[in-house]
């Protein structure tokens, strides 16, 4: 390593660390921890939710899960779409529990449209779109890939 570069390097006390990967029991929290069979089932759930009440209340179940688990909620998810044509996909948002659905051809605004490609490759169960831009597809297994 040059001195240059040896310079660059910054090492934080613990203490300043985020919490986003700090252990809590005997899991991992931050964006890397497994999502449980649970929380998935509940993001898809809300999608098929009829009536705001329910929405609202699967919604709440999801933002507690996240802010146990991973220590931060996603501003929304983009997952495929269970209702058929001409639907193919479907942006879930925990803020209003708004579900918008989306045909082939139209325009997903951002930051979600950078997890549509994701989600429609069939590989992931949906992707966590968070404030900060970043993305996280997430496996029908929960495995969160990062």
């Amino acid at each position: 390593m040059s001195q240059e570069q040896a310079h660059r390097r910054i090492v934080l006390p613990p203490s300043t660390v985020s919490s986003r990967h700090r252990p809590v029991g005997n899991r991992i929290r931050g964006i890397r921890a497994r999502r449980s069979a649970d929380l998935i089932d509940a993001v898809h759930r809300l999608d098929v939710a009829v009536d705001q009440a329910t929405r609202d209340s699967v919604a709440a179940h999801i933002r507690a899960e996240y802010e146990r688990d991973v220590g931060e909620v996603p501003l929304g998810f983009v997952a495929p779409c269970a209702l058929g044509p001409p639907y193919v996909d479907h942006i879930l948002d925990l803020g209003q529990t708004i579900v918008e659905h989306y045909g082939p051809a139209d325009a997903m605004p951002e930051p979600f449209a950078q997890a549509r490609m994701l989600v429609r490759s069939g590989a992931y169960a949906y992707v966590e779109v968070y404030l900060s831009g970043t993305v996280v597809p997430v496996l029908a297994d929960g495995t969160a890939v990062v």
